[in-house]
């Protein structure tokens, strides 16, 4: 099978990024071939299809001037993705095309190429820009929905890099891709990480009939389960505002003894950094990755994921069980689907920092109930979270796309 993966980066930038290129990895090893399709980028991996990349698209620091409406004209409709897109078809010969996040830099034109090439098309749905110009929606008393929201209104909140010209651009282009009706009509199976955003996009008006739930998945041989300790809570993910870190933090002033440990970094860090600069029992370790990385989860008592957003699916809850670790996370979108409460972690309210602290403190002083919530959390990804059984779905959900254009 010959698959054309198309995301508007072609390098390790986030989750998207990460999924699309292990599931590249995953079927290049089964004897497909795979076809990257992005935008020009500095840092995108050598390929040699990157002639057919359109060039970048710059989204930083939008203002509106001549350079921001060059920008907001490639996020309405790319006129050159479209026709970099069509050569690649031509050339390459595409049984089917894999769409992850491709508005902004690449556009959902492509969306046209791909119907008029008889091109079979499914998108992983992996944040809900879909259905909203914001790309997370905050969680209740976060944050405002702008999903009815109008463009002056919008454009005012500044919800978008907290810029008025941002946010201007990412109101038009959504209302014109929603009025345009572009991805229903164009997509021919949606991947849903999880039952809530499929709940969210019949919402929005997508047809049910065209969505498949995906849980993500994860290789449980990648580590072995550790269910000793060295008493420290652990964060991986973005220093940014909807990931709650804030949460984090007030936990370390309140509890002294226990050590916690914030492994990333992001727009936010500095301001973090200064919030939590008193706190001894608190360490912003900074990006790690690889056999760092596993360490750190290997050692944890517990991860922490104290997101102000409704998260689709986050793909730390696999990583830290499948290390064997207990994962605390905020009641939010997709995120019961991973964590049952008192069985292989706790949800718990964003907002609720005495429940947050009180949560905490049971898993680090009651030895029995870590070992269980540990146990049951590497079993949960050996038998309901398995990569194989993903994999398996994922080629299933390819040839049904497929066979539906025949």
């Amino acid at each position: 099978m010959r698959i054309i993966q198309a995301n508007k980066y072609y390098y390790l930038r986030g989750g998207a990024e990460r999924y699309m290129l292990e599931i590249s990895d995953w079927l290049l090893k089964a004897g497909h071939e795979v076809i990257p399709f992005a935008m020009t980028y500095p840092e995108n991996l050598p390929t040699p299809f990157s002639t057919y990349f359109p060039s970048e698209v710059p989204t930083e620091n939008v203002k509106l001037n001549v350079r921001g409406l060059h920008t907001l004209g490639r996020m309405l409709y790319s006129i050159q993705a479209r026709s970099k897109l069509a050569r690649l078809i031509d050339q390459v010969k595409p049984d089917a095309c894999h769409v992850h996040n491709i508005y902004t830099q690449l556009s959902p034109s492509i969306l046209h190429t791909l119907k008029d090439q008889r091109v079979p098309t499914v998108m992983t749905v992996h944040d809900h820009h879909l259905i909203s110009p914001q790309y997370n929606i905050w969680a209740e008393g976060c944050g405002a929905d702008h999903r009815n929201m109008g463009i002056i209104r919008g454009t005012l909140s500044r919800f978008q890099k907290d810029s008025f010209a941002a946010s201007f651009a990412q109101m038009i282009a959504y209302k014109y891709h929603r009025w345009l009706n572009i991805y229903s009509r164009n997509v021919d199976l949606f991947l849903c990480p999880s039952e809530y955003i499929k709940k969210q996009l019949v919402r929005g008006g997508f047809p049910e009939k065209k969505l498949r739930v995906l849980p993500y998945g994860i290789d449980s041989s990648v580590a072995k389960p550790n269910y000793t300790h060295k008493k420290y809570a652990l964060f991986v993910g973005r220093l940014s505002e909807e990931k709650g870190i804030e949460t984090i933090i007030s936990l370390a002033k309140i509890l002294p003894d226990i050590t916690f440990k914030i492994v990333g970094r992001g727009p936010e860090m500095e301001k973090l950094h200064r919030a939590g600069d008193k706190c001894q029992n608190l360490e912003f370790i900074g990006f790690r990755m690889g056999e760092e990385l596993k360490e750190l989860y290997a050692n944890a008592t517990v991860v922490l994921i104290p997101s102000r957003v409704h998260e689709i699916f986050p793909l730390i809850t696999l990583e830290a069980m499948v290390h064997g670790k207990p994962v605390i996370g905020s009641n939010v979108g997709g995120m019961p689907e991973v964590i049952e409460d008192g069985v292989n972690g706790f949800l718990v309210s964003p907002l609720d920092l005495h429940r947050w602290t009180e949560t905490v403190m049971r898993i680090f002083y009651d030895d029995d109930l870590r070992m269980k919530l540990s146990r049951n959390a590497r079993e949960l990804v050996e038998t309901r979270f398995s990569l194989d059984a993903h994999h398996r779905k994922l080629m299933m959900y390819y040839e049904e796309a497929i066979g539906g254009e025949k």
